[in-house]
């Protein structure tokens, strides 16, 4: 029997479509997909790939046999193809995902995400998907996993994404996927879900830091002076319109006369967090050093110290309140290393 006939009707397209599958991509291939983005993406799963396998397997065999029984085998096992495809589009189809970051985040430190996800669908639930964000470089964030969403149905879940620098990050959309029903394929989709946030850097505190004096020393650098402190500055003699609150019995009793407390005006402290951000040739070196000005500024800010910053092209004027810190911090967060070379250098002034 010469089967060379058989096989070359179907053999060149089963050989494309193993090229596919486990052939090298070729670069600049990415970029012609993305432009010519499918409103579906399709990847086989490990499983997946076996199941090919060896349903070209049986399909040459069936061509070289002519066995009907084979033939109904193949026919069986693309079946299961297509009704995968049907489900996963069904599943798909209506899920709608929007994110909400939280206001401060922080480089290394894991944020939490909410994830809204409402299924449109009137008649028919999504069963098995994941929701995540589309993944950047810097960001690691873990998708959540939903079992089954009803229909008209919208349900909340939180992830944790995880930035590795700080800076400005535009994070494109958000990706839904499912392996329903048979674990064969990844179908996926995005929703268009543009948004940029701004990393910060890490405020953990790794150094100890101290107030440096301009004259050279460190330590309190105010006078006592009276006002509406909590702390009593002195005792005088009572006047017409004093509060009688205020009046210090056990010195009145001594004194024979009634005397009242004055208190000392809160000591107003002043530092800058000075930062000379020159460039090294170590990047790493430089961040450390990023997150050394911003673990001052918190630390000193809690406190009750007015802080301020310094560096070789800005000045933030000293202020008080997690308002004034988010400006120092955000400042950090885009900050680039200047372009004299040297060791980045970080201290606190008064």
């Amino acid at each position: 029997m010469n089967i060379r006939p058989a096989i070359s009707a179907p053999l060149p397209w089963l050989l494309v479509l193993a090229g596919r599958l486990y052939g090298k991509k070729r670069p600049g291939l990415r970029n012609r997909r993305s432009f010519l983005r499918l409103p579906r993406s399709l990847s086989f799963t490990r499983d997946g790939k076996w199941f090919l396998g060896v349903l070209f397997f049986i399909g040459v065999s069936a061509i070289n046999t002519g066995n009907n029984l084979l033939y109904l085998v193949v026919a069986t096992l693309l079946s299961l193809i297509i009704v995968s495809g049907v489900i996963s589009e069904s599943t798909l189809k209506g899920i709608r995902a929007s994110r909400t970051f939280p206001r401060e985040i922080y480089r290394g430190k894991p944020a939490i995400v909410r994830f809204t996800v409402t299924n449109e669908k009137r008649v028919l639930p999504s069963f098995s998907f994941k929701v995540g964000s589309r993944c950047c470089e810097g960001l690691s964030a873990d998708p959540v996993y939903l079992l089954r969403a009803g229909p008209n149905e919208s349900s909340v879940r939180t992830s944790m994404h995880t930035f590795s620098r700080r800076g400005r990050f535009t994070i494109d959309g958000v990706r839904v996927s499912t392996r329903f029903p048979f674990g064969l394929f990844i179908k996926g989709k995005y929703e268009r879900d543009r948004l940029e946030v701004t990393v910060l850097p890490s405020i953990i505190v790794k150094k100890k830091t101290t107030v440096i004096l301009r004259g050279g020393a460190a330590g309190d650098f105010n006078d006592s002076v009276k006002g509406d402190g909590t702390e009593i500055f002195g005792l005088r003699d009572i006047t017409e319109g004093d509060d009688a609150r205020l009046i210090h019995w056990k010195s009145a009793a001594k004194a024979s006369r009634l005397l009242v407390k004055e208190f000392e005006q809160e000591k107003i402290r002043k530092v800058f967090v000075v930062f000379k951000n020159f460039s090294p040739e170590d990047p790493e070196v430089f961040e450390e050093a990023v997150d050394e000005a911003a673990a001052a500024a918190n630390l000193f800010m809690e406190k009750g110290y007015s802080v301020g910053l310094k560096t070789l092209s800005t000045e933030v004027r000293p202020g008080r309140g997690h308002a004034h810190l988010m400006r120092i911090l955000e400042d950090l967060a885009v900050l680039a290393p200047a372009e004299k070379k040297g060791t980045p250098r970080v201290r606190v002034e008064s």
